[in-house]
């Protein structure tokens, strides 16, 4: 009976770690079903407006786009699970999360945004084909945890609170 109990309590201590996003406020991933990192906000070093001429020449009847740019051909924080989980506290609201798929460049990596694009369910502006679904658990204590809802294909990622200015980059090396 005694054996049962400890088991019991160990299974509780094991979930209770994975639910358990740290107190500090941040953006957190899971590691090893059971360790919390720490990840930085993402650095965007350029932005450049494409289409700017146009819109203002035809009064505002064509689209502009904004490319974002971030340094390096890879994120510093690499995760080898193909489905991660992200935990967040005190650093944006559980309803305003996206997660898109960057474009890798030679030296760098970039996201598009385009007014065109803006939806009520996209309200960056993000192209559709690099948003990734995600699926959102709010815990009681106002953390929230952030999952995607299929397996990430190897490569580099946003995930963005709100606005990207509030992003943080990761990449995925390997897929199961």
């Amino acid at each position: 009976m005694h054996a049962i109990a400890l088991g019991l309590l160990w299974m509780i201590q094991a979930l209770q770690t994975a639910a358990g996003i740290p107190a500090s406020p941040g953006v957190y991933c899971l590691q090893d079903g059971r360790n919390w990192i720490s990840l930085e906000k993402a650095s965007i070093t350029k932005t450049r407006a494409d289409g700017l001429d146009l819109f203002v020449e035809t009064g505002g009847y064509t689209n502009v786009g904004v490319e974002s740019v971030l340094p390096g051909a890879k994120a510093l924080t690499r995760i080898p699970e193909p489905r991660p989980v992200f935990g967040v506290r005190e650093s944006g609201s559980s309803s305003d999360v996206t997660l898109i798929r960057l474009d890798k460049k030679k030296n760098s990596r970039a996201f598009r945004t385009s007014y065109a694009n803006s939806t009520l369910g996209n309200k960056g502006g993000y192209n559709k084909s690099d948003i990734i679904r995600t699926a959102v658990t709010s815990n009681p204590d106002g953390a929230f945890q952030v999952k995607p809802e299929v397996d990430l294909k190897p490569g580099e990622y946003l995930l963005i609170l709100g606005e990207p200015g509030n992003s943080f980059d990761f990449g995925i090396d390997r897929g199961k």
